[in-house]
């Protein structure tokens, strides 16, 4: 395929979304009508830059993405991992299905279920109508949720969607795409689906800014996209315009090609029959890909895979692994991987061949490598690369790899995980290299009209179920945290002011009836509500002196802090440092006694309630720790650091398990679930420090309760329990979660047994 640059903005159009649908991440990329070429990576709602492609039914819950992930090992079979995978023929996605070791139901006739979803409990879906919902979501991260809705006369679709999609897709795939978008109600001539050879040609187009080097008439770039499912290779070649041709825009020619059996998840299939061969030789039986264990075991084998493209060694250990709870441990070489590889690294290198006999090519045409995709780090594929694609003699290659030189043909000038969805998003916005050979508009659906809107009201069903779902929780949320507050109020000194002879009573009778409540389908949004304004009514009728005396504290305690920082703005202008930086060159002594000192100021602010300034002053001592580390220390001097990161880390914890409290009841449980990401990061680090640290396990496991990992929330508590047998905080939290437990059992136990009989 072959012709000129194109420069096109499409005006109607708000924002420009670019997709690389990948079966693992997704990556989503964006610019707007008033920036078009200024395309960044749209974080997802938790902050990652890629999101699983996953989608989740967990009771009358719908989730997607991230959320969705987190319910793999507790609802395997509600829990549709690996969308795109499924798109294709039924031969093909029950294959994939098979392939990736997916643990859901799907049916014989190519639909995902039956499952169990608010008052339905024989669910079936079409593989469109399990997409729609993720390209919605995908698409809000980069318009905003208020975008993606079906559009109107009066509310027109606001955004041009490009999807980056394997070279080798068929009919089948883009049908399925052309389903999901009709059931959103999408415009198909403003959702386009593109290979990825036009999207990395398009990316690479643009970082270049339509120019060859000053004596090239013509470029040669061949593009390697090792994927987690396939491996995309497009040949690209630039070819600068005459003199006095009318556009002096590039002439652009591509040719791909795909394997759609060869990715990283080969590599770790791969390396999972080598853990099996040392299992069985030990009399154990192999861990079957299509389970709990070999879904946790492929995840550790992902990482064992990147540690391994940095490191000649590493050692994959996975606690109570076995039925007998005890563990797996397997020590992993370099040499080791690569050897086990061999076939795969064998196919790559047919790929490439065939690649180039495609374009009509030599090795020696090529004048660069461009290497994208999760692969792209691995030392052997570079190396292999590297001899195809030789430096050129009169050149001398610096970069070494593990003692192999790299040929300076091999090139990362675009970013590996964000380029295909970069140049979708280019496209989108009529930056294009080169057009597509597929036209959305133009294709069949894989749902008739019928199907079309009974799949439609579907969607708009299980929406509003979610909607529903998502309001009582977050009251019962509301709830929860009101009863633990009037809980501390009357516990504090100023009891005697909220009348505790009435409201104390009160509190333990609502207290009662949320415990069983909680659990409980058949409690509705109102009944919480009602619980809620009750017990609100109460405190304030017989605690009007609390609340007078606690809102003069705090326009006190605000003038003080404001006070404070204005000293604290004029004392670091008159030493002449940055507002948010420290560039002060001190001794030790001085580090540690300002790493003490912002941490006794966390303390003071924490207790006064002002925890966003709390958290800023805790970070700051965790900045100077790590500026102490920097110096030469004796193990006193790392011993002492270390007591205070301890304490510093638990008390980080601390706050962000009370701003992720506040963020959850304000604003729902997507926004306090970054925060209740920090509590998992400092409390991980304080483990670092003092394994048994009982604090740091019961926050470490608070945290995971929220983020819906009882699995794990369990296992920290049983684990603090071994240290600290009589913690009656640790003694609640165990009996909590053994509830929460038993009530998804039962859910999971009612959903399997509709399915079944």
């Amino acid at each position: 395929r072959s012709r000129p640059y194109l420069f096109v903005i499409v005006a109607m159009a708000e924002r420009f979304v670019g997709i690389d649908l990948s079966v693992c991440n997704i990556v989503v990329s964006a610019s707007s009508k008033d920036e078009p070429s200024a395309v960044a990576v749209a974080v997802n709602d938790v902050s990652n830059r890629s999101t699983p492609a996953s989608v989740g039914f967990d009771g009358c819950l719908r989730l997607v993405g991230e959320s969705a992930e987190t319910k793999v090992t507790q609802l395997p079979k509600a829990v549709v991992t690996s969308v795109p995978a499924i798109l294709g023929s039924k031969e093909l996605a029950r294959k994939n299905y098979e392939r990736f070791g997916c643990l859901y139901n799907f049916s014989e006739d190519g639909k995902v279920g039956p499952m169990q979803f608010g008052t339905r409990e024989d669910l079936s879906l079409e593989p469109a109508a399990v997409l729609a919902p993720l390209l919605r979501t995908l698409v809000s991260y980069a318009t905003g949720k208020e975008a993606v809705g079906k559009p109107t006369e009066d509310a027109p679709q606001a955004f041009e969607l490009a999807i980056g999609a394997p070279d080798g897709w068929t009919d089948a795939e883009l049908s399925t795409v052309r389903g999901a978008v009709d059931i959103l109600g999408w415009k198909s001539d403003m959702v386009h689906v593109l290979p990825y050879s036009a999207a990395l040609t398009t990316a690479y187009t643009q970082r270049i800014g339509q120019k060859l080097g000053a004596d090239e008439e013509t470029r040669t770039v061949l593009f390697v996209d090792i994927g987690y499912s396939q491996t995309s290779l497009s040949v690209s070649k630039f070819t600068a315009p005459a003199a006095d041709a009318e556009s002096q825009d590039l002439k652009v020619e591509a040719f791909g090609c795909s394997d759609g059996k060869l990715g990283t998840h080969t590599f770790c299939h791969s390396l999972m029959g080598h853990v099996n061969k040392q299992i069985e030789a030990k009399g154990g039986e192999p861990v079957a890909l299509a389970s709990k264990r070999g879904a946790r075991l492929m995840t550790a084998l992902q990482k064992s895979m990147k540690e391994l493209s940095m490191l000649k060694d590493t050692t994959l250990a996975l606690e109570c692994f076995f039925p007998d709870e005890s563990d797996l441990k397997v020590d992993f070489s370099r040499a080791l991987f690569e050897d086990v590889i061999k076939p795969d690294m064998d196919a790559l290198v047919a790929l490439v061949n065939k690649a180039l006999d495609q374009a009509g090519i030599k090795a020696e045409d090529v004048h660069s490598v461009e290497l994208v995709g999760g692969g792209m780090r691995i030392p052997k594929v570079q190396q292999l690369l590297s001899e195809m694609f030789p430096s050129p003699a009169e050149e001398t290659a610096e970069a070494e790899n593990g003692g192999k030189v790299l040929s300076k043909r091999l090139r990362f000038s675009l970013d590996g995980a964000s380029a295909v969805a970069n140049g979708a998003a280019h496209y989108a916005a009529g930056r294009r290299g080169l057009e597509s050979k597929w036209k959305l508009a133009e294709q069949t659906s894989s749902l008739d009209e019928a199907a079309v809107s009974k799949c439609r009201e579907e969607e708009e069903w299980m929406v509003q179920t979610n909607a529903t779902e998502e309001a009582r929780l977050a009251k019962s949320n509301e709830l929860e945290s009101y009863i633990f507050e009037v809980r501390s109020m009357l516990s504090g000194p100023d009891r005697s002011l909220l009348g505790a002879e009435k409201t104390e009573p009160l509190l333990e009778e609502v207290s009662r009836w949320f415990e069983d409540a909680q659990y409980e389908e058949g409690t509705t949004l109102e009944m919480f509500e009602e619980k809620l304004s009750g017990l609100k009514s109460a405190l304030q009728e017989h605690g009007k002196a609390y609340f007078e005396k606690k809102e003069k504290e705090r326009e006190a305690r605000d003038k003080m802090l404001d006070e404070a920082a204005e000293a604290e703005r004029q004392r670091r202008h008159e030493l002449g440092m940055d507002a948010d930086k420290d560039d002060r060159k001190m001794a030790k002594s001085e580090r540690m006694k300002l790493a003490a000192k912002n941490k006794e100021e966390g303390n003071v602010v924490f207790k006064a309630g002002n925890l966003e300034d709390a958290a800023g002053r805790y970070q700051r001592a965790l900045q100077h720790i790590n500026k102490f580390f920097m110096l030469d220390v004796s193990p006193e001097d790392k011993a002492e650091a270390n007591a205070l990161t301890l304490s510093v880390q638990l008390n980080l914890a601390q706050v962000y398990l009370k701003l992720a409290a506040q963020a959850e009841k304000d604003q729902g449980k997507d926004a306090a679930e970054p925060l209740y990401q920090k509590v998992k990061s400092a409390t991980t680090e304080a483990l670092k420090i003092d394994e048994n640290n009982v604090k740091a396990r019961f926050r470490l496991a608070s945290a995971l309760e929220r983020l819906g990992d009882l699995d794990g929330a369990q296992k920290e508590v049983k684990m603090a329990l071994k240290v600290d047998a009589e913690n009656t905080d640790l003694q609640k939290l165990k009996e909590r979660l053994e509830k929460l437990q038993a009530a998804q059992n039962a859910k999971a136990k009612k959903m399997y047994g509709k399915m079944f009989g």
